[in-house]
């Protein structure tokens, strides 16, 4: 009796119809690819062959959606954990803000300050000309009253005080320099020593020294050499806070009542290129 014949195993026959299948993909991949009019066998075999590679590949698709919205919701998750995180920290800082807010509105009630720096907006600006014979007192920026700058508005550069405002064209604007010889040209000014602030005026450049003079402060008071001196904010030009250099150098009055402080600007007059100017927020609501 002859032996029986043995049965191809099942796994050869699922490997050879894959091969026969990779092998009719390839043929039809390459048929198809051809740039022609389709004949109705070949149209049917690419439905046929569109529809099986769908379903064969439906099930890796969906694993790799899942997989991807699963990364996508543990990143979410973290966002939102940050986020939350932000919230809680900003709504710290407004509270934050609002007490400062308050107690600002009450030293300016208290000192009989108008306005601060945080009260105004700044507009960039050029300078265009400076009058070599009138190097310490006047300059010219190109922005005008078509910009909105107007007679009175400070001006300053990123070290400091610069100056203020005396003319406007449509297009420029002249800046009378805090170093200029107009006697009439005084600053409400405060020095900052640490433990408190200490008033007086400025009033007079010195040229070959490079200093500014601030006169007013009783002999009494304490002034240490690198003190820095700010505008007061007294006098309704100027806001408070704004820097104008370090304290050099003290001395006493013929009468050795009050002190004659000499100040080093903390902006170089000699190299002034381009300039901020202030503009008080509350003017665009006005305009």
């Amino acid at each position: 009796m002859l032996g029986r014949k043995k049965k191809m195993p099942k796994k050869y026959i699922v490997i050879g119809i894959i091969v026969i299948l990779v092998i009719i993909i390839v043929i039809l991949s390459f048929i198809l690819k051809k740039e022609r009019k389709l004949n109705p066998v070949e149209a049917f075999l690419k439905d046929g062959f569109l529809t099986v590679e769908k379903y064969v590949t439906y099930p890796f698709s969906f694993i790799k959606k899942k997989i991807n919205n699963y990364s996508d919701l543990k990143n979410t998750l973290k966002d939102n954990d940050i986020l939350e995180t932000s919230i809680e920290r900003i709504d710290s800082i407004e509270t934050e803000n609002v007490e400062l807010r308050r107690q600002l509105e009450a030293l300016k009630d208290e000192l009989n300050i108008d306005y601060t720096l945080t009260d105004y907006e700044y507009l960039n600006a050029t300078v265009i000309s400076r009058n070599v014979g009138y190097w310490y007192n006047t300059l010219t920026i190109d922005k005008g009253t078509y910009s909105g700058i107007k007679k009175d508005m400070v001006v300053i550069n990123s070290k400091g005080l610069v100056g203020r405002v005396i003319r406007t064209t449509t297009f420029t604007s002249d800046i009378r320099l805090i170093t200029t010889s107009d006697t009439n040209n005084k600053i409400s000014v405060h020095i900052s020593n640490g433990d408190s602030s200490l008033y007086g005026l400025m009033n007079n450049y010195n040229y070959n020294g490079n200093y500014l003079e601030v006169e007013g402060i009783s002999n009494t008071k304490n002034v240490n050499v690198g003190d820095r001196v700010y505008t007061s904010g007294l006098g309704g030009i100027f806001p408070s806070g704004i820097l104008i250099g370090e304290v050099t150098e003290i001395t006493t009055d013929s009468y050795d009542l009050a002190k004659i402080i000499k100040v080093v600007p903390s902006v170089d007059f000699n190299d002034i290129n381009y300039v901020s100017v202030l503009k008080r927020k509350s003017e665009d609501n006005v305009n």
